[in-house]
């Protein structure tokens, strides 16, 4: 039986670890796996976090299983995070919402609902990506078209382009958009841009998933959700697969939510249901500790607080980078001002493949052959380096 199954290649960021932990040199860098580094290079456990896990060890009394949507109270605390404590939506309950295993999980979850609903919709996906968005729409089985959104080798977000091929899908069809910090480029729509995205979402009648993996680490929670929010206030549906990954710094304990935004409430609860049984068919029951973690944290005002401030931190530190990249720039004549102009971790420079070979093996500098960079894996000391590099490839 197995004879018949054919090797895949490895994940492009696999290979890109692989080879920064076959380097030897001590002064090499890893710009490749997307998660949060501090300046020491490490991606460190967020004190809150500890402390959240210390009153869940005194706390906890059963490891029995969570019910399939998940902990209760973690999926409201979520809910309000992401759309807001006062947002009309929730006060007209007419949002459905269940705990997933990570991000990953909860847009798996999405495209599993969609998909039970037999309309099988296009889903339109903006070029560049997450590598692992049309993967996952293709094992669903879904139609895909692409639009342009954004342009690397000019670092200009294509918006124009972006809306004329929207003009062309059909009412019922599914748009998958970035709520904030894009991943690979870090470009994100403006609040206009995102007004007009609405109306003509109104009048195709589109419906918007949002991966939404990064809220705070753009400008501040609520403001990475404008977007978010704006397109599920004034639609009639909208699907967000969220995770804390990054915000929480929960990456390997696999915590995440899916919420529906529905046009009524009684929607809203046949949809809960639906959440719960699609869970039951695909892992039963969503891990705990991550989601515990979070709703420890999200419901004391005192640690939520100390959260924001975490959140800050790591925020800031990641902008910094970005000005100094820019200002190293102008001091040794490359233009990486464009760099300012993004948010979050990414970045995704204008380079082939052979020049990714040599930034690794002429400065040990290591990156996925896309030009993607993780802007967190660059240390102040090492800008200078970093630019110094990306000019000996001209």
């Amino acid at each position: 039986m197995f004879d018949t199954v054919t090797r895949t290649q490895p994940d492009a960021l696999m290979l890109v670890s692989q080879r920064f932990h076959a380097d030897e040199r001590s002064d090499k860098l890893d710009l490749g796996v997307g998660v949060y580094r501090d300046a020491e290079g490490s991606g460190t456990v967020l004190q809150v976090v500890k402390t959240a896990e210390f009153l869940l060890l005194a706390e906890q009394k059963t490891k029995t299983y969570l019910p399939p949507d998940g902990d209760a109270d973690f999926v409201r605390l979520m809910q309000e995070m992401i759309l807001g404590s006062k947002s009309k939506l929730l006060h007209e309950k007419r949002v459905a919402g269940a705990q997933c295993p990570g991000g990953t999980g909860a847009f798996h979850q999405a495209l599993a609902l969609l998909k039970s609903t037999g309309e099988n919709p296009t889903i339109w996906v903006g070029t560049p990506t997450w590598p692992n968005h049309i993967p996952m729409l293709r094992d669903h089985g879904f139609s895909i078209e692409t639009y342009e959104y954004f342009d690397v080798g000019n670092q200009s977000l294509l918006f124009d382009g972006m809306m004329s091929a929207l003009k062309r899908a059909k009412p019922g069809d599914v748009v998958l958009l970035h709520g904030v910090c894009h991943n690979p480029t870090g470009a994100d729509l403006t609040i206009d841009q995102w007004r007009e995205l609405v109306a003509l979402a109104q009048q195709r009648s589109l419906t918007p998933l949002f991966d939404f993996a990064y809220q705070g680490f753009g400008n501040g929670s609520d403001e990475d959700a404008a977007g978010v929010r704006l397109m599920a206030e004034q639609l009639p549906e909208t699907l967000i697969a969220a995770s804390c990954s990054k915000g929480f710094g929960l990456y390997r304990k696999r915590t995440g939510i899916l919420v529906v935004v529905c046009e009524e409430q009684s929607q809203a609860a046949t949809i809960t249901t639906k959440l719960q049984s699609l869970a039951r068919l695909n892992y039963s029951n969503p891990p705990d500790h991550g989601g515990a973690v979070v709703r420890i944290i999200l419901s004391d005002p005192a640690l939520k607080l100390r959260w924001a401030q975490e959140l800050r931190t790591m925020r800031e530190r990641v902008t910094n980078i970005r000005n100094s990249l820019k200002v190293e720039g102008t001091r040794q004549g490359y233009d990486i001002d464009f760099i300012t102009d993004q948010t979050g971790l990414f970045t995704t420079l204008a380079i082939t493949p052979k020049n990714v070979s040599l930034l690794a093996k002429n400065h040990a500098i290591h990156l996925p052959e896309t030009g993607r960079i993780n802007i967190s894996g660059i240390s102040e000391k090492d800008v200078p380096r970093f630019v110094s590099a990306l000019r000996s490839l001209r």
